[in-house]
């Protein structure tokens, strides 16, 4: 959506302007546009496109008809780029310059048009002519470092955020900007010193250690995508996005346990994780806690199929079978992993005919080459049972 703050340079002239109108022009065609400027200025984009559209366009070249078709163009781009149909706003705001509008403040509106449709060296030549007033709009100078960016003008980009601090040494952007450059580098631990930086001089919160913490991890960088979560873990401990990051990236480091403690205590929050909890007990071989915590998971199926996969665990062979009937309550008894489960157990049971009735029902090609496995183990044990005791 279009920042408020770049609407009003431009609409002041535009509603300014109805005093030539006035003497040259139909009274109606100049109350149109003002009154379309003022649905553009309170954000009623579409409204406003109802009005102009249906206004006949001036096409005499006296002063008054060259300015008529400023206004026209220039309203019906704001429009356009308030709804963010940018390929039209664009072409109006192109008209508007073909039709003599000379207020920088137009490139501005086509630098945002171009950003947003990804024409980069289109972007940066409308931001050399707004460069009047690029120090009053601190999001043309990150617009300007991103398309220079894409454009593999990397030393540029650099030093357009470098003047950008200097310039705007409060507003933390590009700090956070220059921080992801360093991870898209790969240069990883100036990445997180200077985010750490960041994180110390804006006004950060949740998001922003996640942010940091996540990229970190995409990066393979996993110790310090610890410490940067950590951080923000000790800040924030009732955000469960953070928890959620914290134990991935503790899991990815081979810590299973300490991936499930953290998952526990973000569970107390959102007790949707609990599943999670229990599947990391189980990973990490803390089987007991793991049935613990499932007591706790509140959604029916993912309990009973997280439980069948701890018992298994377990060994206890006869308490899945027992869960046939709960199991069938909840819907699972259709899925063919939950049947596997069930045949397996009966297997390791010695009960051969549940065995293969569970296994008949088996559809999915992948399992159904588990089942085929099982039925000539059960066939092994049938015929030599002392391989099976």
């Amino acid at each position: 959506m279009m920042p408020r703050y770049l609407i009003y340079g431009l609409l002041a002239f535009l509603l300014a302007s109805d005093v030539v109108f006035a003497a040259s022009k139909p009274q109606n065609f100049g109350e149109q546009l003002n009154l379309a400027a003022l649905l553009v200025k309170d954000r009623h984009y579409s409204r406003a496109l109802g009005i102009l559209l249906r206004l006949p366009l001036p096409e005499g070249e006296d002063e008054d008809d060259k300015q008529s078709r400023q206004r026209f163009h220039t309203l019906t781009g704001l429009a356009y780029l308030g709804l963010e149909q940018y390929s039209q706003a664009g072409e109006r705001f192109e008209n508007a310059l073909a039709s003599g509008q000379t207020d920088p403040l137009i490139y501005i509106y086509l630098a945002q048009v171009y950003h947003q449709l990804k024409r980069h060296q289109k972007t940066l030549e409308a931001i050399e002519k707004a460069t009047p007033l690029i120090d009053k709009y601190p999001a043309l100078y990150e617009m300007k470092a991103q398309s220079q960016w894409a454009l593999k003008q990397y030393d540029q980009a650099w030093r357009t955020l470098v003047i950008a601090r200097d310039r705007f040494p409060k507003d933390p952007r590009f700090l956070r900007r220059q921080v992801f450059y360093l991870i898209e580098k790969q240069l990883y631990r100036q990445a997180a010193d200077l985010g750490m930086l960041y994180l110390d001089l804006s006004e950060r919160g949740p998001k922003d250690y996640a942010a940091l913490g996540n990229a970190l991890r995409h990066g393979g960088q996993m110790e310090l995508a610890s410490h940067i979560l950590e951080q923000g873990r000790l800040l924030y401990p009732q955000d469960t996005t953070l928890a959620k990051l914290l134990a991935n990236t503790y899991f990815s480091r081979e810590m299973p346990l300490a991936a499930a403690w953290i998952m526990e205590q973000a569970a107390w929050v959102d007790a949707s994780l609990f599943a999670d909890a229990a599947e990391l007990y189980r990973r990490a071989g803390e089987l007991y806690k793991a049935l613990q915590i499932n007591a706790s998971v509140p959604d029916p199926k993912s309990n009973r199929r997280e439980r069948v996969a701890i018992l298994l665990a377990l060994k206890r062979y006869e308490q899945v079978l027992a869960m046939h009937r709960s199991l069938d309550r909840v819907g699972l008894l259709q899925d063919d992993s939950i049947r596997y489960a069930l045949a397996f157990a009966a297997y390791r049971s010695g009960h051969f005919e549940k065995a293969k009735t569970y296994l008949s029902a088996i559809r999915t090609p992948k399992i159904f080459r588990q089942a085929s496995e099982l039925r000539r183990l059960i066939k092994e044990c049938k015929a030599e049972p002392w391989r099976c005791a």
